[in-house]
Formats: structure tokens, C-alpha cells, sequence
């Protein structure tokens, strides 16, 4: 695919025509956000997320970025700078109808099961639910035109839930995609393929205070490139939690997980994983919700080759709204990841990511996100800390228009010099739904 420059002003004359419509009063609905990684700008920062919130069965959308990076592939030395341009229509649909996205996922390629943090089943609404997206992604760099790319993503749910207290969620999420390299040495793009599916099935007694939990997923993850085929897996996950409401709005659970994770060709790689958690969930009040997990995870090897590993876990999940203007979320995680790096067998990461929003006015809002992420190799000594922070400002011209403008910076700081890297990011976005 080659970029011209033609693009890049049918782009900017597409935001100045967007800007235009202001005038027109249609009534349609807003736009929520959503979040990304300083590598890849089209999902980074506070982003805008754009799927319209209004009811109805058909959702047809579009996203159109300029993004300005100083350095695209994350790398220390050599470090190149360049404008990246994406635009991203869409449509997805719900039946019945519904006024919001009903999956808000991103798998994680080196997380064992694709998900950084757990899925959280959502209370039953409805008798039943069906959900489908579908999304390309056309990404347009100006001096590397050689990285143009398209992105596909696609998305389905089926829920179902009876009278007696049993209900049925499944998910599948697929993505065809690229990503830059991430390591801090190499100056390239990896493109792949990513599926999960992930079952849930669930019974809470007729008093509602007890809750039983079981959950199957499988997730493939299959590289294009033969530089780092040997991170092809597939991973199938067992799970059972049960919860006890002791009170209205808070319930502690127990729940164990069970991973087998098995490489296409570096079979020294395949391993198995048994979590054991403790934890609770919480509703107190309309300000305040959450989810937080205590417990030990146990990785075991099947190559005498490869060092088992066990520590602590953790994961929250949380939300404060301290005024219907001002909210905070939280997240943190303790887990083990499968290795990014043929020489290493895999790396205990440690994270925190803090968001704060403030809304100005009835068009006017803010964010500010913040990061924080530890990463510790087994079988390679290598320490990695890497830190961002993301400032955002939101104008909402029409509910079914929307503009953000950012700027993130990013550092990682390694125990090995050839692994740091830091970069600047500025994006202006645009974001229409129906």
C-alpha cells in the first residue's frame, strides 16, 4: 500500500467539514472513550470510543486520527519520527436493540488466556442478548510508507439468562493487526492473528446471596512473521468462582484458574498455570465500585529446560465518581506473562494505571492518565520499568460528534541499556456515530 500526500489533506479537510456540521441538529448519541498504548497510537491514550449509545439495531461509525510521534518504533538509538494517519469506519449491531457497546475488550498477546485483567460477566438485563462489530483499520504512515497497513477486527456475544438463575455469555473476539516490534532494538512491524473465545455460565440461588461460576476460554495467537513464529500458542483456560453476598452490595468470593498453554514449535515454552485467588466485589454506593483479588499463582514448565516460577497475585479493578463531574478509575495487576524474547521463558509483570476525569462544561472535559509497569524476565536478566502519563482534552460539538486532542510521553527504563527507550506522542482525533 502507498501513502500519498493527497490522503493526509482529504483527512484534514474531512475534520474541517466535520467541524462545519455543528450547525445541523440532529439528534444523535454520544461517544465514551476508551485507551492505548504509546506504540500504537490508533488505540493509545484517552481515545474516544466510538460507538453511539443511542437505542437501536444498527450502529455505523467512523474514527479519523493524526498522530505525530518522535518515536514510532520504541527504540533507543536510531529512533525515528514520523506523522501516522488512520482512519477507521465500522459498524456494529445489537438484538434487541441497544444504546451502548456491549463488549469493551482488548486482548494482550503476551497475557496468558489474552486478557491483561479478568472479564468481568455483566448482571442480566435481558432474557437474551446478541451482539456483532466489524472494523477495519486503514493506517497511512507519511515517511514509512512501506508500513501502511490495514487492521481487521471483529467482534460477537450471545447472552442468555433464564428465570431460574442460570445464565449463558459467550464472546468471541478476533483481530488481524500489526504492532511494532516493542523491545527497544528492533525497528519493524509484526503483524498477526489473535482469536478468543471465552465462556461464561453462571447460577446465583433464588435468595441471590450465592453465586456458582464456571468459565472456558481458548485464545490463538499465530504470527505472519518468521522472526518470532515461535511465540505461536494456544491457550485453554478452566475456571470456577464462587461468590457469597454478605452483604447487599459486597461479595467475597474464592476462585481458582487453570491455564494450559502450549507452543506450535518452541515446545520448551508450554507450560501450565494454577491460580488460586481470594476476593471481593463491591457496589456501596453509586460512587463507588470495584473488584479486588488476592491469591498465589504456580507456573510449571514441562521442559526441565525452563525454571518454574510461583509468586503473589493481584488484580483490582475500580471506580470512584466523586462528583457526577470528577471520577477516578484504578487498575492493577501481578501476574505472569508469556516472554516476548526467544531467550527468556517468561516475565512477572507488575502494573498500575490511574485515569482522572474532569468534565468542564456540558462540551468541555479533561483526562489525565498515568503508568506504571514492572517487568521481570525468568531465564534472562532483565529488569524492565516503564512509566507514561497521557493528558487529554475532549470537545463534544454534537453528541454524534466528537474531538480529542492529546499528548502522551513515554519511558522505559531497563537494568539493559539496549532495552530503554522513550518517546513524545500528539494526536488529534475525530469520532462520528450514529
Amino acid at each position: 500500500m502507498t501513502y500519498q500526500k493527497p490522503v493526509r489533506f482529504f483527512f484534514i479537510l474531512c475534520l474541517i467539514a466535520f467541524a462545519a456540521l455543528n450547525a445541523v441538529s440532529a439528534e444523535m448519541p454520544p461517544i465514551g472513550q476508551t485507551k492505548t498504548s504509546p506504540s500504537a497510537p490508533t488505540d493509545g491514550g484517552i481515545s474516544a470510543d466510538v460507538f453511539g449509545q443511542k437505542g437501536g439495531r444498527y450502529h455505523p461509525f467512523i474514527l479519523l486520527e493524526e498522530v505525530y510521534t518522535d518515536n514510532i518504533f520504541s527504540t533507543k538509538s536510531n529512533t525515528k519520527d514520523d506523522f501516522i494517519t488512520t482512519v477507521k469506519p465500522g459498524i456494529w449491531l445489537a438484538f434487541p436493540a441497544n444504546r451502548e457497546r456491549l463488549l469493551k475488550l482488548s486482548t494482550t498477546t503476551t497475557s496468558p488466556g489474552g486478557l491483561n485483567l479478568s472479564r468481568i460477566k455483566p448482571e442480566a438485563t435481558r432474557r437474551y442478548q446478541t451482539y456483532f462489530l466489524y472494523s477495519p483499520e486503514f493506517v497511512f504512515y507519511n515517511s514509512f510508507s512501506n508500513h501502511d497497513h490495514i487492521n481487521h477486527k471483529a467482534e460477537a456475544l450471545f447472552q442468555y439468562n433464564l428465570n431460574s438463575g442460570l445464565s449463558f455469555d459467550l464472546i468471541d473476539l478476533f483481530n488481524d493487526r500489526e504492532e511494532i516490534a516493542g523491545n527497544g532494538v528492533a525497528d519493524t512491524l509484526y503483524r498477526h492473528q489473535d482469536n478468543l473465545i471465552d465462556f461464561i455460565s453462571a447460577y446465583t440461588t433464588r435468595s441471590e446471596k450465592l453465586k456458582i461460576q464456571l468459565t472456558f476460554s481458548n485464545y490463538y495467537l499465530d504470527f505472519k512473521d518468521n522472526a518470532v513464529d515461535y511465540r505461536d500458542r494456544t491457550d485453554n483456560t478452566a475456571d470456577i468462582a464462587i461468590f457469597y453476598k454478605f452483604w447487599p452490595k459486597t461479595s467475597l468470593f474464592l476462585e481458582y484458574a487453570y491455564s494450559d498453554i502450549s507452543y506450535d514449535s518452541a515446545s520448551t515454552l508450554d507450560n501450565v498455570e494454577n491460580r488460586f485467588y481470594s476476593g471481593v466485589n463491591w457496589e456501596v454506593t453509586a460512587k463507588t465500585r470495584g473488584t479486588l483479588k488476592l491469591g498465589y499463582i504456580d507456573k510449571d514448565f514441562d521442559s526441565d529446560t525452563r525454571s518454574d516460577q510461583d509468586d503473589f497475585s493481584l488484580e483490582l479493578q475500580t471506580q470512584h465518581n466523586f462528583t457526577p463531574k470528577r471520577a477516578l478509575q484504578l487498575n492493577g495487576y501481578r501476574k505472569f506473562h508469556e516472554s516476548d524474547l526467544s531467550i527468556a521463558s517468561s516475565y512477572l509483570s507488575t502494573g498500575i494505571d490511574v485515569g482522572l476525569m474532569q468534565r468542564f462544561t456540558e462540551k468541555w472535559s479533561g483526562t489525565l492518565n498515568g503508568l506504571y509497569e514492572q517487568n521481570k524476565y525468568n531465564g534472562f536478566d532483565r529488569d524492565d520499568n516503564l512509566f507514561g502519563i497521557g493528558p487529554a482534552i475532549r470537545f463534544e460539538a454534537k453528541k454524534w460528534l466528537i474531538f480529542d486532542l492529546g499528548y502522551q510521553f513515554f519511558i522505559n527504563d531497563s537494568n539493559l541499556d539496549a532495552y530503554d527507550y522513550k518517546g513524545h506522542l500528539l494526536f488529534l482525533r475525530a469520532s462520528l456515530s450514529m
